[in-house]
């Protein structure tokens, strides 16, 4: 009856951990000991137990013993892998924050070539645009030259009324102009300019007007860049673009 009880509890205690199991001897040595220490007070009152009974018992707590050792052991060794356990487990958790720093750096380099890449084939569009539409040297140069010589830019010395080369004012007329005379020109607020006296306190009105001569009068002022269906009047500190065509 006894040896099934023992197969029963250590079929039993194969299922259990090593706390459970721990505890389970510990109540078994208890128990044991009890029987043991029963077995010697009934030795003195001279009521001996049964032949053998004492040795069964020893046997038994000597038995329970070991396995306690035993499972000392056991558990100092599961002690120690749950220690390399917990600082596993702080490296995976100080590797994972590596990991998303790495992640977030990642991300934001990716971001960067985005951009970068983005740019850069927008500017080969730019440079595929410019090469397609590009001019050479030499053409500009020989607009350059055609430019020159057809008078674009300034009169020729030599220019009279009824020349056919572009009708630009000569050398000569440029000097005898508004822009030439502005020194003996009166300071009395006439054509937009303020008297004297009020130049000198630093009174500025609120609003300047300004008179220029009737369109049929341009040609006949010196100062004046005519051309067929464009006006250019020059004005002290004025510039006066008219686009149309005069009789």
């Amino acid at each position: 009856m006894r040896k099934r009880g023992e197969t029963i509890m250590a079929a039993a205690a194969a299922e259990k951990s090593t706390k459970e199991k721990l505890l389970s001897t510990l109540d078994d040595i208890e128990v044991l000991s009890r029987e043991l220490i029963e077995m010697l007070a009934l030795s003195r009152t001279q009521k001996l137990p049964q032949p053998g009974e004492d040795t069964d018992i020893l046997e038994l707590l000597v038995q329970r013993d070991k396995e306690f050792q035993e499972l000392m052991q056991t558990a100092v060794e599961q002690g120690k892998v749950h220690q390399e356990m917990q600082a596993l487990e702080k490296e995976v958790e100080k590797r994972d924050s590596d990991i998303q720093q790495l992640q977030k750096q990642l991300k934001e380099a990716e971001h960067i070539l985005a951009t970068a890449v983005y740019q850069a084939k927008e500017k080969l569009k730019s440079i595929e645009k410019a090469r397609k539409g590009s001019i050479s040297s030499e053409e500009i140069i020989k607009y350059a030259h055609r430019i020159s010589a057809s008078n674009a830019v300034c009169a020729p010395l030599n220019w009279v009324p009824g020349d056919p080369r572009r009708p630009y004012p000569t050398d000569l007329e440029m000097r005898s102009g508004i822009l030439g005379n502005m020194s003996n020109m009166p300071t009395n607020g006439v054509n937009g300019h303020l008297p004297g006296d009020a130049l000198a306190a630093g009174r500025l009105p609120g609003r300047f007007t300004l008179l220029f001569p009737p369109p049929s009068a341009l040609f006949s002022l010196p100062g004046c860049l005519y051309h067929t269906n464009i006006v250019v009047c020059v004005w002290p500190c004025t510039f006066l673009l008219k686009n149309r065509m005069f009789p």
